[in-house]
């Protein structure tokens, strides 16, 4: 095996390139099961949704026969890279338990054909190692953030791990682990497509001065990707 830092470097470039040749609509249905313990919630979402993947705009029709609304993918774009500089914009309300991941530029690493908008020329805010169950077939990478990446950092969590499948170099999981938030992103190639198709969100909310805490749950699991010419909602063909 390469080493564990080169081999993260490897696959954060790679999954850049496939997020840059994401489909331009991108069809799927999700359910997504909302778990909030301490308030005895439980609830189950299904959606049908067509999304423009360009800027995430999405058609979403509950499902069998519910609402139709326009907004972000829910609960979050399949098309994610969880290996970028992207935010978690949670309201905490109603349905919209992962609310919204706000997109950011890649993490990538300088290479000789590199066309990237954010260029890091080492890792230098997290140590590398691999996991004793990595193997031939799947890196398992251990992600331990650096004091130069914590300290005074407002940001509730890191990368913890990342699964990599050896043979193409993308990400199979990607997960971030924090003291109050964790998010995990399971992934796989569908026609030549590198998408998100199990994501779990977890957020904790404490109350003032931390007398009592809130945790909710998101788990959401995408099926049936299509990936049309031109959408059939002609509002995301604008």
């Amino acid at each position: 095996m390469i080493a564990a830092d080169v081999q993260f470097r490897l696959s954060a470039n790679t999954a850049a390139a496939a997020f840059a040749q994401s489909p331009p609509y991108l069809a799927y249905k999700t359910d997504v099961v909302v778990d909030v313990p301490s308030m005895r919630r439980h609830q189950v979402i299904s959606r049908a949704v067509e999304t423009r993947t360009r800027d995430d705009f999405a058609a979403l029709q509950d499902l069998p026969r519910g609402q139709h609304q326009y907004a972000h993918s829910f609960p979050l774009i399949p098309t994610f890279d969880a290996l970028s500089y992207f935010r978690v914009t949670f309201n905490g309300v109603r349905r919209d338990l992962l609310s919204y991941v706000e997109p950011g530029p890649p993490i990538t690493f300088t290479t000789p054909s590199s066309q990237a908008d954010v260029v890091v020329v080492s890792l230098r805010n997290y140590r590398a190692s691999y996991a004793p169950d990595s193997n031939d077939a799947i890196a398992h990478i251990l992600m331990d953030p650096l004091p130069a990446l914590t300290n005074n950092n407002s940001s509730d969590f890191y990368i913890h791990d990342v699964y990599v499948d050896t043979t193409s170099n993308l990400p199979t999981r990607v997960n971030y682990v924090g003291p109050t938030t964790s998010l995990s992103c399971d992934y796989e190639v569908v026609e030549g497509h590198w998408l998100v198709k199990h994501a779990v969100y977890a957020h904790t909310f404490y109350a003032p001065l931390r007398i009592g805490r809130v945790t909710a749950t998101a788990e959401a699991t995408n099926s049936g990707f299509s990936f049309p010419a031109t959408p059939s909602d002609p509002k995301l063909a604008g």
